[in-house]
């Protein structure tokens, strides 16, 4: 055999792949880089909702520790004198009678702290709860939203996973 009845045999195996396997091999491709591009669209997901269940749980942390204390303005405004227990780090309390509360040091955010009458600390506290309630609840539309999507995700993995056997 001369060498180009070599190469014309060599071509003839590439040749005799017709057009309905090449369609199908790039059809199976499209599939599979549809399908890892959602198996990445959903890790993203779950990491984005992950993020918003820690903020909201950060935010939700910040609620109850604001409505904490101004309930405990609310008690100390109405008493002469107060006994409390002020805690100085590793479980530590020091009882302490402390006169009525007319000044407080509220912080305000960014590492500053500004002194207020209690009437102002409470409308300042009564702001600031309002603010966290409405970031909470928008949080918690975002974890719906995602959650929704999420499960939108997953199952069209599954279905991909089972039509294509994977």
């Amino acid at each position: 055999m001369s060498s180009s009845t070599t190469n014309k045999v060599s071509r003839r195996p590439s040749a005799s792949l017709g057009p309905t396997t090449r369609s199908a091999q790039e059809n199976q491709q499209q599939v599979q880089q549809q399908f890892n591009q959602l198996v990445e669209e959903v890790r993203l997901l779950e990491s984005y909702y992950q993020e918003v269940v820690t903020r909201e749980q950060s935010l939700s942390a910040a609620l109850i520790d604001n409505r904490a204390a101004h309930e405990a303005l609310d008690v100390l405004s109405k008493t002469e004198s107060n006994d409390l227990l002020v805690p100085i780090g590793g479980g530590t309390l020091v009882p302490v009678s402390a006169p009525p509360v007319e000044k407080l040091v509220v912080s305000v955010g960014a590492g500053i702290a500004v002194e207020k009458s209690a009437e102002d600390a409470k409308s300042f506290l009564t702001s600031r709860r309002q603010e966290l309630e409405k970031g909470v609840t928008t949080l918690e539309q975002q974890r719906k939203e995602i959650g929704s999507r999420l499960e939108v995700g997953r199952a069209t993995l599954q279905r991909i996973a089972e039509a294509s056997g994977q």
